[in-house]
């Protein structure tokens, strides 16, 4: 089947709008339905009341000019595509325009039905994708800022430049009283070497699980095991990398006092042990000299 492709068309200028709407009949496998208006005001009449896969927009209509149509425009529409329709002399502009996050832009004294065609349907696909990437950032999101682990992000420098709300509450700062410092500022000497080594080993791009003691704004220390993975752009250069942190300090007070017990258990036993000898040496003594006068007589 034919795919339906429904079309805003806002363009004052009825020789372009005409022309427009005959390259959009010259589509294969594709229908194009066109709405056109001459003014904004009227195209936004008609997209609160209708459905819309895309937007063409000339921006110097009679009821508004330049950058303020486009805006006036995204406002309402964000999550459709928009291609803007220009002049030769106002292409500078309207590649300006695709920075505030137009699809495209399409100069009319080169536009043909091909070049129209292969627009629309990218900017639907690049706006598509553009959107489901944003649902799975926002997801992702509120997941790291729901979590109950620290999360923090560091640049090639060593220094903080994502720190999520569990992580700043776990070391008692406000997030911005991190944010661009080094994370070494927030660790004892050794702590500072131990992190140093392990990023110097996922620089390899090895993943990297370590206990770290962290240094809180109150000065406690805080014991934490954390999960370190190394971040590359597309040319193999090291970004930074990505921790996720979970406070283990009750774990090694456990282990701490797991272990005095033991050293005081072992000291009480070599105390007994030491007790007993010092007794039952005189009746070793005895023995010994009973059986010694027994063997004389």
């Amino acid at each position: 089947m034919d795919k339906i492709i429904n079309i805003l068309l806002i363009e004052d200028n009825p020789g372009d709008a005409l022309l427009i709407r005959q390259m959009l009949k010259e589509g294969e496998r594709t229908i194009f339905k066109v709405v056109h208006d001459k003014k904004l005001d009227d195209g936004l009449k008609h997209f609160f009341n209708d459905d819309f896969d895309v937007i063409l927009l000339d921006l110097g209509l009679s009821d508004s000019q330049g950058i303020e149509t486009f805006n006036r425009i995204k406002n309402v529409a964000s999550k459709v595509p928009i291609i803007i329709l220009t002049g030769l002399s106002d292409k500078e502009f309207a590649i300006n325009t695709m920075s505030k996050g137009a699809q495209d832009y399409l100069v009319k004294s080169y536009l043909n039905s091909i070049i129209l065609d292969r627009s629309i349907h990218y900017a639907i696909e690049r706006k598509r994708i553009e959107e489901k990437l944003k649902e799975s950032e926002e997801r992702y999101r509120i997941m790291v800022e729901k979590t109950r682990s620290g999360v923090f992000r560091i640049n090639p420098r060593n220094e903080l430049n994502y720190v999520n709300q569990h992580m700043a509450e776990m070391l008692g700062y406000q997030i911005n009283e991190m944010i661009n410092r080094s994370i070494f500022d927030f660790m004892d000497r050794e702590g500072r070497k131990n992190l140093n080594d392990h990023l110097k080993k996922i620089r390899n791009r090895t993943g990297d699980i370590h206990e770290l003691q962290f240094i809180s704004k109150d000065g406690s220390k805080l014991w934490a095991l954390a999960s370190t993975n190394p971040l590359f752009n597309a040319n193999n250069d090291f970004l930074g990398a990505v921790s996720i942190i979970t406070d283990i300090s009750a774990r090694k007070g456990v282990e701490k006092n797991l272990m005095d017990a033991m050293i005081e258990k072992d000291s009480t036993f070599r105390l007994i042990m030491s007790n007993m000898m010092e007794a039952v040496k005189p009746l070793i003594a005895s023995e010994y000299s009973e059986n010694y006068l027994d063997k004389l007589t």
